[in-house]
């Protein structure tokens, strides 16, 4: 049987569990032992029920935040051996090449890249990319105690590798605009955008790391597979992620690409650009020009142009991510 935490005497007679009670609210109700037994004989699926009830209540009563307090995955976070991260990263360094192409196509409209330019510098660029956030997770896993931290650090643990690693994926991206972006890769081109492609960075990060692991601790409860439970984690955490970064990914893109423009005149072309004109004719008809622009701003904001494209490919760089390493590991 499971163990479980609890102070209930009678299920630490039963030899169930005989450690301290990690929350305030363990609360079980007594059973007897003998009255326990037959009830097993009697019906089996009781045994399960229970179980599963018992975990629920210990992640309810732990209050488990998707920041940093899931410590059940930290020794399975340390485990992630850098072989494992690379060969994922280099199989999803293609996915993503081909996919951020169509996205910058979507964006930007006129003639596409090609889907693969410069893999030499993209693959291990982007090996070190996820690594970066996998090897500072773990960093930060193995030294921080989220328990005895304040919580002004735990967000810092949180946030750190996106900002870390956003020198690297400018670099990343940079590589993947020479066909509109003409300035010297390493000198100008790869700083343009370089704000919200950080905030875009520090989402992504939380999602690949926290969010993915949040979801899946969940979903063990309603699904038995565990490669299966590993992989709706990964979607869950893609589409949230992919949908809160839509935003700054926008803005980072159409600076990249074209640099000379203010962030005001992209934003307003991104703007222009979201809102169909089905409902610019409705808003035309029924608002005042102030109140317009407004609706349409929060339209776009709301409803911002790409973002299935691009959920998509986040989706998809996390369950190629999160599954290649999972499944490496369970069989290394």
């Amino acid at each position: 049987m499971v163990l479980y935490r609890t102070k209930t005497r009678t299920m630490n007679a039963m030899g169930v569990a005989q450690m301290p009670c990690i929350s305030t609210k363990c609360e079980l109700n007594d059973i007897v032992k003998r009255n326990y037994q037959s009830l097993m004989i009697s019906k089996p699926k009781f045994e399960v029920d229970l179980r599963s009830w018992l975990e629920v209540e210990q992640l309810r009563s732990r209050k488990v935040s998707v920041q940093v307090e899931q410590k059940n995955k930290t020794a399975v976070a340390q485990e992630h051996s850098f072989r494992a991260v690379a060969i994922a990263a280099g199989i999803e360094a293609y996915y993503r090449s081909a996919l951020n192409t169509m996205v910058n196509a979507k964006l930007i409209g006129g003639k596409r890249g090609d889907f693969f330019p410069k893999m030499h510098i993209q693959v291990p660029t982007r090996i070190v990319y996820v690594a970066g956030f996998k090897e500072l997770r773990k960093y930060f896993d193995s030294k921080i105690d989220p328990e005895n931290s304040s919580a002004g650090l735990r967000l810092a643990t949180v946030v750190a590798p996106g900002i870390v690693v956003t020198p690297i994926v400018s670099i990343l991206e940079a590589s993947n605009a020479g066909h509109m972006n003409k300035e010297n890769l390493w000198t100008k081109r790869w700083t343009r955008g370089l704000a919200p492609r950080g905030g875009r960075e520090i989402i992504f990060g939380i999602g690949l790391n926290q969010l993915s692991d949040y979801f899946e601790e969940r979903l063990h409860h309603s699904v038995n597979n565990p490669m299966m439970a590993n992989m709706l984690g990964s979607l869950c955490a893609g589409v949230t992620a992919g949908y809160a970064s839509q935003i700054p990914h926008i803005l980072s893109t159409l600076k990249l690409l074209e640099p000379h423009k203010s962030y005001g005149t992209l934003y307003q072309q991104f703007v222009d650009g979201s809102v169909p004109r089905s409902v610019d004719k409705v808003l035309e008809t029924s608002l005042s020009p102030t109140s317009r622009s407004l609706a349409r701003a929060m339209f776009a904001t709301v409803f911002p142009r790409g973002v299935m494209i691009r959920t998509v490919m986040i989706v998809g760089s996390f369950v190629i991510l999160n599954g290649t390493i999972n499944v490496l590991q369970v069989y290394s």
